[in-house]
């Protein structure tokens, strides 16, 4: 009877567990709030939010890689190269905080860091602009290519599989824009070439952890990665093996890339110092600047699940032979095709709060590894998830910036 119903001593303390609890939560309140204290004043969410010193300027650029076709699809023939638009935000002369300037000088005070983004399927290379803004406000060059098969307006429609070809992309990208720095154009001596990183959505976060992370195919020079809702279910420890720091960010009710099976599963297999964002009721669809309204309803269901409804295993299989000797690292053991979940009866977290918590976390991230701040290193680790109930903050691995 005692196994089955406890002591009476126990009877007792079960008793005062209430009150035990409520001063565990208190104390761990008053400990949060103490290590918040000894933080800069700066290191908030609204500190993040804010912008930086810098006007921002934007360039539109033609990269055309003749080294590598465009695959044949849909009925299309192939095509002898792969051509990239790519947009540039960099820190650029003139009073800070407005709206960013095409062709603006380059500002004084490089070089600066630099960080390649991704866009999603189904996506194009301004995607992310709110991002890439307020990194180049912070003193960071931002290049974005768009993505020959898997963006918005793909002649013949996406192409799952080119995905495959999408890390040999940004490393050309990369290429070219330290050739600009290098050179005497308007980029020249802007770029630090030490202080490099990668950033994607979606296929474009699996990207990012593709030419960040996998022996195969990652960029050597990239020294940290922010990783935005991956579809990355299928990468194994193996495929995870670089040394240095990756920030992931989901929510928990994205239907697309559903965290358990992505982010989350990257975060438990990952060897690197990284750090798991999850953001309450946030969805797949409204990480991208794109989707700027509200929604009573999951913008998953209401929008994004109709670019991936058609996605098929046999597709998913033919991308993952397309990696070539990378595909060694990859497992689909338990990976679900995208919005099979139950969709939330929930009103979703609004768009713009998920790209402000967004927006929030990348700067800080990039700012903690690349410019050594002390009050972004503060707010990721004591202040973010302390500030913001509908943000919760896991790390593992060390912690030492680049």
């Amino acid at each position: 009877m005692h196994w089955l119903w406890g002591s009476g001593q126990n009877l007792r303390n079960m008793r005062h567990r209430p009150f035990l609890r409520l001063a565990l939560v208190l104390a761990s309140l008053g400990s949060v709030a103490a290590r918040a204290a000894h933080c800069p004043p700066d290191a908030t969410t609204a500190g993040f939010l804010a912008p930086g010193p810098f006007a921002v300027g934007v360039r539109s650029l033609t990269l055309v890689d003749t080294t590598r076709q465009t695959p044949a699809h849909a009925g299309l023939p192939a095509l002898p190269s792969r051509t990239l638009p790519t947009q540039v935000w960099y820190p650029a002369t003139g009073p800070g905080g407005g709206a960013p300037i095409p062709d603006a000088p380059l500002a004084s005070g490089g070089p600066f860091p630099l960080v390649a983004s991704s866009h999603g399927f189904g996506e194009i290379n301004v995607g992310e602009a709110y991002l890439a803004i307020a990194l180049a406000r912070r003193g960071f060059v931002v290049a974005a290519p768009t993505f020959p098969l898997t963006n918005l307006s793909a002649p013949g429609g996406l192409d799952l599989t080119d995905a495959a070809n999408q890390p040999a992309d940004v490393r050309f990208v990369i290429d070219q824009v330290l050739a600009l720095s290098d050179g005497g154009s308007w980029l020249a001596g802007g770029i630090d070439k030490k202080r490099i990183g990668a950033q994607g959505l979606s296929l474009g976060g699996l990207t990012t952890l593709l030419v960040s992370y996998n022996p195969e195919l990652r960029d050597r020079r990239i020294r940290a990665a922010f990783a935005m809702a991956p579809a990355s279910c299928e990468l194994t420890r193996k495929s995870l093996s670089a040394p240095h720091p990756l920030l992931l960010i989901d929510g928990d009710q994205d239907l697309i890339t559903p965290i358990a099976q992505n982010a989350e599963l990257n975060f438990t297999r990952g060897r690197m110092p990284r750090t798991l964002v999850t953001l309450a009721h946030a969805t797949h669809t409204a990480f991208s600047g794109l989707v700027t309204t509200d929604s009573p309803v999951n913008y998953d269901a209401a929008l994004g699940c109709n670019f991936v409804d058609n996605i098929t295993q046999q597709q998913v299989d033919q991308l993952i032979a397309a990696f070539g000797p990378a595909a060694a690292g990859t497992d689909t053991t338990g990976c679900d095709l995208p919005c099979k979940g139950q969709v939330p009866s929930n009103r979703p977290m609004p768009a713009s709060r998920q790209h402000d918590l967004t927006q929030a976390a990348g700067t800080a991230f990039f700012e903690e590894q690349f410019q050594k701040s002390r009050a972004a290193h503060c707010f990721l680790r004591n202040v973010f998830a302390a500030e913001n109930a509908d943000v919760t903050v896991a790390r593992r691995g060390g912690h030492a910036a680049p």
